[in-house]
């Protein structure tokens, strides 16, 4: 009659008139959970041992393909169909418990990638009330302590859950308790609870899910969080949704203590620095939800933060070992805002939402294999710097190399002047950003795209003037008339205006890019490995500067000034490139897609605004470059 009750009571709360997508995917959820949990009290070692068990097994493996066939077309969908196969072959060979549990946990962290799916609380739980509303609500029945032992538990059928056993415990999240409390398990002693609100549900799935930790894991767990305090620490999401038994195994034990005690304490996270991969995810949920409720402009905004308060910040030392998923993730989210920025229907937004989180999900995945070791930290520091630094030194460079060449020298002090003010305001920029005010995302794209094509119009001016500098005549006018005079204290001005331009722009996305990869190295051996890798990169483009300087002063000039000439367009053009994207991504200017590969290198990103904007650079200065040729023949 036990397990005849249970199985009745899956099917009742299959029937249970709770509306909406949620409700369907908690259904599912449930079920999904319960079959990862109960399954080895049904088969071990490839023995039946309980034959109504594993009736209720087959019963349910069928139950979740068919509402797995119910839910929309998706990814979520897709990706759940062979997985759900697989499990029902599984259960009918009677696998290994091993085996469900894996493929149990891989259909749940489907299920909870999905947008109709609200699994993390709204806030952080407190769990100083739960203990009240357990001792009131839970404790006649599953004891004081958590054990199943309580007076009024005594009897049931089912017995109420031991939440005080680990093994049990590890392999359910907390999301699963959650979903539990609010829908119950009709046929058995456990009665929902809609009466109670949410934030108190999850303040007991909290409570109750941290009752198994014991002083060793609380004491390992505290330690670990100590010392990811300003690194990479779960989200509230993470913590609420992961089962133990699958961050040991992804991540480690240690990892595990880390959220056994964050059940424990999950307001250490709000005093904690967010991982900007959780961010994106969230606020990817919460733009989807928006878009669902009709509000389009809210939506934007979110899925516009989502990038630049999130991904982009973890973007640079992803980008040095997954540089193609770094791309993928890119047009997922560029995908999501121009399908909010269209008008297209619901269904759409939310696939597109479901595919930019699975892909978010990815690249966590990714980043947690590689967690930031010496290698990878000394790797991404060295590329970030020689990244951004190599563009301001082919400036700089050339425009050392024409002042020796004019025989100013004595103006060299002005273009040095310029860029290492650049490098003292990046300097105040990192202090500012990290001790007194947090720089939004808005304000570091704005920023980033205002002076890369401040940088764009001056790189422009100078390139064309250099190339009508090319011919004889023109350049006995010029020296003619005195390059001495020529170059008064405006132009000296204007000379580290450039300097200045082109470096802190350089600077400022360095400041940014070093602030997340900082924060992702908890470990010493990480930390030295970032400053070892930006000591060597400052050495390279050292030698660079060098060499650009001692090639142009060397180069006869008509050679000298087509290249630089060539250099500082090209340069015009890539920036013009980097500005209007940059200010896409703020939201300031719309966003149409074409299909063409996206290269940084060169500025090119996949929009028809910045290639139109590249273009009509790239057409005026060759008609002047044409007309100069024309004029000079």
């Amino acid at each position: 009659m036990l397990n005849y009750s249970r199985l009745l009571a899956v099917l009742a709360l299959l029937s249970m008139p709770v509306a909406g997508a949620w409700a369907d995917a908690a259904r599912l959820a449930q079920l999904v959970d319960y079959v990862g949990v109960d399954y080895p009290e049904a088969v071990q070692n490839g023995e039946v041992v309980s034959d109504l068990e594993y009736a209720e097994m087959l019963e349910f493996s069928t139950l979740i393909q068919d509402e797995i066939e119910s839910l929309p077309e998706g990814p979520s969908r897709e990706a759940l169909q062979p997985l759900s196969a697989e499990l029902e072959q599984a259960i009918n060979a009677k696998a290994d418990p091993s085996v469900v549990a894996r493929l149990s946990a891989q259909m749940s962290a489907i299920l909870l990638t999905s947008t109709t799916l609200a699994a993390a609380p709204a806030e952080v739980p407190d769990i100083g009330s739960a203990a009240e509303l357990y001792r009131t609500q839970c404790a006649h029945c599953h004891g004081d302590e958590g054990a199943g032992d309580g007076l009024a538990g005594q009897g049931l059928e089912p017995a109420p859950t031991d939440f005080t056993d680990p093994a049990r415990a590890r392999e359910r999240s907390l999301y699963g308790l959650y979903n539990t409390i609010t829908l119950g398990v009709e046929g058995t002693g456990m009665t929902p609870f809609p009466q109670l609100p949410a934030e108190q549900r999850w303040a007991l799935a909290f409570y109750v899910g941290g009752m198994h930790v014991d002083d060793d894991t609380r004491a390992r767990g505290e330690l670990e969080y100590r010392e990811r305090q300003d690194g990479l620490l779960p989200s509230l999401r993470d913590v609420a949704t992961t089962r133990l038994s699958e961050v040991a195994a992804r991540q480690g034990e240690a990892a595990a203590s880390l959220h056994a005690w964050l059940r424990l304490n999950p307001d250490a996270l709000a005093r904690a620095r967010p991982d900007p991969l959780s961010v994106a995810m969230s606020g990817i949920r919460s733009s989807v939800d928006a878009y669902a409720e009709g509000n389009a402009a809210a939506a934007a905004d979110l899925a516009v933060d989502a990038y630049l308060e999130g991904f982009e910040l973890a973007e640079a030392s992803l980008g040095t070992t997954r540089p193609d998923l770094v791309i993928e993730v890119e047009n997922a989210m560029t995908a999501l805002r121009t399908a909010i920025r269209r008008g297209e229907p619901v269904d759409q937004v939310r696939i597109a939402g479901e595919r930019a989180l699975a892909l978010l999900q990815q690249a966590r995945d990714a980043r947690a294999e590689d967690s930031l070791s010496p290698s990878v930290a000394f790797t991404s520091a060295l590329v970030i710097l020689l990244r951004e630094g190599l563009e301001a030194i082919l400036i700089i460079g050339a425009m050392a190399a024409f002042l020796s060449q004019t025989g100013r020298r004595d103006a060299l002090r002005w273009l040095h002047g310029g860029w290492l003010a650049a490098l003292g305001l990046g300097v105040l920029t990192w202090a500012v950003s990290n001790y007194v005010v947090e720089i939004s995302g808005a304000t570091r794209e704005l920023t980033e795209g205002v002076t890369a094509l401040v940088a764009a119009a001056v790189l422009f001016y100078v390139g064309f003037w250099m190339h009508s500098k090319l011919h004889a005549r023109r350049w006995q006018e010029f020296i003619q008339s005195s390059v001495r005079a020529a170059l008064d204290r405006r132009s000296l001005l204007a000379i580290s205006g450039i300097a200045f331009v082109a470096a802190y722009r350089e600077v400022f996305e360095t400041v940014l890019f070093f602030q997340a990869l900082w924060v992702q190295s908890s470990a010493p051996a990480s930390s030295r490995a970032i400053v070892a890798g930006f000591v060597v990169a400052a050495l390279l483009i050292v030698a660079i500067a060098w060499l650009i300087f001692r090639i142009g002063v060397r180069l006869p000039l008509r050679q000298f000034f087509g290249v630089s000439a060539a250099i500082m367009i090209a340069l015009a053009v890539i920036f013009v490139g980097k500005g209007v994207a940059a200010l896409q991504e703020a939201g300031k200017l719309p966003f149409d897609p074409v299909d063409i590969p996206r290269i940084d290198l060169l500025g090119i990103y996949p929009s028809w605004q910045s290639l139109l904007a590249q273009v009509l650079v790239l057409a005026v200065a060759l008609a002047l470059v044409f007309r100069n040729a024309r004029a000079t023949a």
